[in-house]
């Protein structure tokens, strides 16, 4: 059976869920909202000290001290939000005392006048993650070591899944109506395939891509039902990222456009085709927030791309912040050829360990851009 009619299948009974519950926000609540915020700039955060969401956030390997000292230089560039990734396994494990750690998170980021956009679940990377000691980097490989939430194991069984709405409710419930929770990203690339990673070109561990495409558009389809009953005060999302979507959207891009308050969408491209993007999606007559971009190797910079975003008013997090254990500094071909060696140019990223801007020219440019919102 066809990928496309494995998801339309899995997607036939969400309009009946939907309205059972609270819907999904008027445009005109959504446009009152986003014209009451600052222009979002930022970045996808994870601590230079962690190689995945995991190691952010389980009790042993928690790291305040990188967080503040990391935000702060986020900060000092005239950044004003994160997209941060959480994970369905410390909340399995320990609810309060993950929670605990995100109270933390939030309290560092709010001292530095940061509002944090969640993401609750992610569909790429390793899909069998594992709790407790991460792995170590591999040499030269960007995001090696990744992982998704929930697993495979978890997202390829219907049943299962809804062991996650304590997960999901629970989590809007307790920040709903928290103030330094800009939004909700309910799952990143849900369908993406891995292809090169773990997938068809990789080690092959990843599920076959149809079936992660109906079983993903399933779990997202349950997480914005799960996340409607709740109704947090924050604007609910879930970024296309692939395929033309603006003409021919696949069953779950459709499911993401049609569902989310705010537009967001994904874009690595150089300026002509992110123009073309921004516009399109403007069109929809809804907020747009770009969650990941800038990719210089691909010629998505924040001097070429930064513009049209605020020209658009149209939210921007770049993929990275501190050069670390992600390695997100080598470019996603590395899984192929590793790097050897510093990357030039960096794929990703803006500051170095110690601080320092990878591009100093690239700071200034931020601080500059972001100075008149």
């Amino acid at each position: 059976m066809r990928k496309a009619t494995l998801v339309a299948i899995a997607l036939a009974s969400f309009a009946a869920a939907v309205s059972a519950a609270e819907g999904r926000w008027p445009a005109e609540r959504a446009n009152a909202w986003y014209g009451g915020q600052p222009w979002p700039v930022g970045a996808n955060f994870v601590p230079s000290t962690a190689i995945n969401q995991l190691e952010m956030w389980q009790a042993e390997t928690f790291d305040p001290e990188t967080i503040d000292r990391e935000l702060g230089w986020a900060a000092g560039i005239g950044m004003n939000t994160m997209r941060v990734f959480l994970h369905d396994i410390p909340w399995q494990q320990d609810a309060e005392g993950f929670c605990g750690r995100i109270d933390r998170y939030l309290e560092i980021a709010h001292r530095h006048g940061i509002r944090t956009m969640f993401v609750i679940f992610d569909g790429v990377w390793h899909p069998e993650p594992k709790a407790g000691r991460q792995p170590d980097p591999k040499p030269g490989v960007h995001n090696s070591g990744w992982v998704q939430s929930p697993g495979k194991a978890i997202l390829g069984d219907p049943a299962r899944q809804d062991a996650l709405k304590p997960y999901v409710q629970g989590l809007l419930r307790r920040y709903g109506g928290d103030a330094r929770v800009l939004m909700w990203d309910l799952f990143n690339e849900p369908d993406n395939p891995n292809a090169n990673s773990y997938g068809a070109k990789g080690s092959q561990i990843e599920l076959d891509p149809d079936t992660k495409a109906a079983r993903a558009a399933e779990l997202l389809e349950k997480a914005f039902r799960w996340a409607r009953e709740v109704n947090p005060a924050q604007p609910l999302t879930a970024g296309v990222w692939v395929g033309d979507y603006l003409n021919k959207p696949s069953p779950i891009a459709r499911l993401m456009l049609d569902q989310s308050d705010v537009i967001t969408f994904h874009s690595y491209d150089k300026p002509p085709r992110a123009r073309q993007l921004t516009e399109g999606l403007k069109a929809l007559g809804r907020p747009v927030v770009c969650t990941e971009y800038m990719a210089r190797g691909n010629g998505s910079t924040f001097e070429t791309i930064l513009p049209i975003f605020k020209e658009h008013r149209v939210g921007a997090y770049c993929w990275g912040l501190v050069d670390g254990k992600s390695q997100t500094t080598c470019a996603w071909s590395t899984w192929q050829e590793p790097a050897r060696g510093e990357p030039d140019p960096w794929f990703h990223d803006v500051f170095r360990r110690d601080g320092t801007p990878y591009r100093p020219e690239e700071a200034d440019f931020l601080r500059k851009i972001t100075s008149a919102r």
